[in-house]
């Protein structure tokens, strides 16, 4: 959707992530108003587990938004560099990102539409954090029914590609399938094209996770396989039940 800068708030003297949209999605006036309008709900969100936009409009034609700056890698090139995470950091992640989703949906009624390893990032402390909240919402209610469909093949939910209507256990479907990267190493769906992909997604059931990681334990797999249900209605309901299951496989952990 755009092109992110590292750039210098010279007000408060500090490091922020300068996005700017690309050209063609600014000159449409459509956009730009339901954008703005989606984008300005999603700023007044404050979570540790939520990246700050510190501010958002226009200039010379092209719609901006300044976000709070991490210089961590994210959770993409970390898995790009590891292959995969243990089962622990996996679990917190899981906990935090169902965090700042279930507060963002309470708050303003959004879904996030685009949950994936490259919008998961990391502050201090290793917290993780959700980027782009209200992007994909920006753009999927300003261009509707245009025939792309808006979010990663990887991680897009089935009722999505089936252009049927979406909610929160969209959301965790997503979430789901980026957990089950972290853990496995490979995303629940692999193909040779996009298309492919979107097919699995719809018609396929993803390998058992033990297939790839053999140590998991069973709380863990019982959780994702429940995220990755085709139907919405077979999926975890609420963020307070997945919660409270990824908090559970923590602990039994130890």
């Amino acid at each position: 959707m755009g092109t992110v800068y590292l750039a210098k708030d010279t007000g408060l003297n500090r490091n922020v992530a300068l996005k700017i949209l690309r050209a063609d999605l600014s000159h449409d006036p459509e956009f730009s108003r339901k954008f703005l309008e989606e984008v300005e709900v999603t700023a007044s969100l404050a979570h540790p587990n939520i990246i700050r936009v510190f501010t958002l409009g226009e200039h010379e034609g092209r719609l901006y938004l300044v976000m709070e700056h991490l210089d961590q890698p994210s959770l993409e090139e970390r898995l790009n560099r590891l292959g995969k995470l243990s089962e622990p950091e996996v679990l917190e992640i899981g906990l935090g990102i169902a965090s700042a989703l279930q507060f963002a949906n309470e708050e303003t009624g959004l879904i996030h539409r685009d949950i994936k390893p490259g919008n998961i990032l990391f502050g201090r402390g290793d917290i993780p954090k959700l980027a782009d909240f209200g992007l994909a919402a920006g753009a999927r209610s300003a261009l509707g029914q245009q025939d792309e469909i808006w979010g990663t093949p990887y991680y897009v939910s089935p009722e999505r590609l089936l252009r049927e209507p979406e909610d929160i256990r969209s959301d965790i479907y997503s979430l789901g399938a980026t957990l089950y990267q972290a853990i496995a190493g490979r995303p629940p769906f692999e193909a040779e094209t996009a298309e492919e992909v979107a097919r699995r997604h719809i018609s396929d059931r993803p390998p058992p996770l033990r297939s790839f990681c053999t140590n998991a334990q069973e709380q863990t797999v019982v959780t994702l396989d429940k995220c990755l249900a085709k139907k919405p209605d077979a999926r975890w309901t609420s963020y307070t039940a997945l919660i409270n299951q990824l908090a559970d496989a923590l602990r039994r952990m130890g």
